[in-house]
């Protein structure tokens, strides 16, 4: 008819199965955490890819426009190709490219918003440019002849 001394980690006690629910609940905010930084990385990523895709379009539409026998209306066309080919049609429709001559240069730019892949997440804004001497001016009094052998 005594009593029985209550013991730590029983029902009685602190600790035991509050001790394994807290632990859970930190799991799932860790890995809560951990997903969210992990998507953020990635949108990152995409974003930079992005960029990268659609400046290498936009140069080398200002390259074909400056190239000799050929026009602003090439060069828009071939960069517009190059975003839809390397990107997809809804970053191609999402980024406007325009071109134009400005004295002895084909400027090229690129003015839209880049999407994103997450919910909630803004889109980044692109405002990009591209210049290219036009080869008729540079070789207006004539072009050097190739190294000998070609």
């Amino acid at each position: 008819m005594g009593s029985r001394p209550a013991v730590a980690g029983s029902a009685g006690g602190s600790g035991g199965a509050g001790q394994a629910g807290s632990a859970v609940v930190e799991f799932v905010l860790v890995g809560l955490l951990a997903v969210v930084a992990a998507l953020a990385v990635a949108q990152l990523g995409l974003f930079l890819w992005e960029r990268n895709a659609v400046m290498g379009s936009l140069a080398e539409g200002a390259r074909v426009a400056a190239t000799h026998g050929r026009g602003v209306d090439d060069g828009e066309r071939v960069a517009a190709t190059l975003v839809r080919q390397a990107l997809g049609g809804r970053v191609a429709a999402a980024v406007r490219i325009r071109g134009g001559v400005d004295g002895d240069r084909v400027v090229f730019r690129a003015v839209g918003i880049l999407p994103s892949f997450l919910p909630g997440v803004p889109g980044l804004p692109v405002r990009m440019r591209a210049t290219m001497h036009e080869e008729e001016r540079l070789c207006a009094g004539g072009c050097l002849p190739g190294p000998a052998g070609r």
